[in-house]
């Protein structure tokens, strides 16, 4: 138990220094999300035969510039409107894939399993909660989606591939509700 303990603390501080790393991260291609949402890619790198992509979804009103903001000031009504609105994020994690040569590659498991990307729940890309809560959920064949709200304007997503076959410069990185992403391998 005390181990368990342990490392569920080392992995929460490893998680939330990637989240840190991420944010600041310059963005390499950004396409349109749903609710009115931009999808930025802020990571693709290839190591030890995997390739790890990150995304960072940003609501509406994070997006704009501070000129944007300034004129959604002048009509409150809109502002409101555009702050206050929620997005839902939730999508099967095989629905996630690149595309190399005309070849699909889907999204790794590990030996148990389980997706190697994050937030996950069950076979859904969707917001961590508690066991119990996760469990309810399941068994309802239900899982909470990610929200991107006035509280929650930013939300990081990442997926580890296997890597392209050698002598691939580019893919196509593909998302459910996003346009593809044309991605530069390094």
């Amino acid at each position: 138990m005390r181990r368990l303990i342990i490392m569920a603390a080392v992995a929460a501080i490893f998680l939330t220094a990637s989240f840190h790393e991420l944010m600041g991260k310059e963005v390499m291609d950004e396409q349109f999300g749903p609710g009115g949402s931009k999808v930025e890619l802020v990571k693709a790198r290839v190591r030890n035969g995997v390739l790890t992509i990150a995304v960072r979804y940003v609501h509406p009103w994070e997006a704009l510039t501070l000129e944007e903001k300034g004129k959604y000031d002048k009509n409150v009504r809109r502002k409101i409107e555009l702050t206050s609105r929620k997005i839902s994020i939730k999508f099967k994690v095989n629905s996630v894939f690149y595309v190399a040569n005309g070849k699909k590659y889907h999204v790794l498991k590990d030996k148990n399993g389980n997706w190697l990307a994050s937030p996950v729940v069950g076979d859904y890309v969707a917001e961590p909660v508690d066991k119990e809560s996760v469990n309810r959920h399941l068994k309802k064949g239900e899982v909470p989606a990610l929200i991107l709200d006035e509280n929650h304007p930013v939300k990081i997503l990442w997926f580890k591939f296997p890597a392209p076959p050698e002598g691939v410069q580019e893919i196509e990185f593909q998302i459910p509700e996003a346009a593809p992403f044309d991605v530069e391998i390094k």
